[in-house]
């Protein structure tokens, strides 16, 4: 809709699309709505960040943690298998001795979704332009956080109870005589042994975890970062431009 001013010049009110009232069931559907908003402000829509109500922010938040957590539980409980194939615990391809080729194989198996997934939330946030778009991004990006740490501090501590309470010699030697009874001795130690070379690994993965999840969340804060450097130097291009 346009209007004529005084001077003969025409000023466009930018109508707001009923988009944002759509509540978003996944990680696809609120980038593409970061996306749609973003494409409208950076061509010169006026959106408050009012517009973006409480409701909105709750939800953005919601499918940010859930597709981060998820997502991210499932690389957790793979990476002791990466972890125990490294260190000849676990075969691959029917060897327990792994070539480097099968060892990175089997690392981007289980970090590769996960280190793409946050290059995907990267490119999200590096939508930060507008303030509509920058609270979408900002309840989006907290909610992706949120769920990662949230995963980082149970899988560290489940890692931590398997290898401090559940998997120590008695336990595993009280089990191992309850459920063994007609193992032979040759296979009830080397079953012991086994879980006893495996044990270690559930320590490794806890701080790898932590590792992988502090690289996760730099991505998309990294990603913000830029884009609200390159948003200043934008808007010192403009008010210079508008001052010539």
């Amino acid at each position: 809709m346009s209007s004529k001013s005084g001077s003969g010049t025409s000023d466009i009110i930018p109508i707001q699309s009923n988009q944002s009232e759509t509540h978003p069931r996944g990680i696809i559907d609120a980038i593409s709505n970061i996306e749609y908003y973003h494409a409208q402000e950076k061509r010169g829509a006026i959106l408050s960040a009012g517009f973006f109500t409480m409701k909105q922010q709750i939800e953005y938040f919601e499918v940010g943690f859930r597709g981060s957590f998820i997502s991210s539980l499932i690389t957790a409980m793979i990476t002791p298998v990466a972890i125990g194939v490294t260190e000849h615990l676990i075969p691959v391809f029917g060897s327990t001795s792994p070539s480097t080729f099968d060892k990175i194989f089997v690392f981007m198996l289980a970090f590769g979704f996960w280190l793409g997934y946050a290059c995907f939330i990267g490119r999200a946030a590096s939508l930060y332009i507008g303030p509509y778009t920058r609270r979408m991004i900002k309840s989006f990006i907290g909610g992706v956080i949120t769920g990662a740490i949230g995963k980082m501090m149970i899988a560290f501590i489940a890692f931590h109870f398997l290898y401090m309470v559940v998997f120590t010699r008695n336990h595993i030697v009280r089990l191992l005589l309850k459920f063994g009874k007609h193992i032979k001795t040759e296979t009830f130690i080397a079953i012991y042994r086994w879980i006893m070379e495996f044990r270690p690994v559930f320590l490794i993965s806890a701080y790898l975890i932590v590792l992988t999840t502090l690289v996760f969340v730099t991505i998309p804060l990294v990603a913000m970062m830029f884009a609200s450097r390159r948003n200043k130097r934008l808007e010192r291009v403009k008010a210079i431009a508008d001052n010539l």
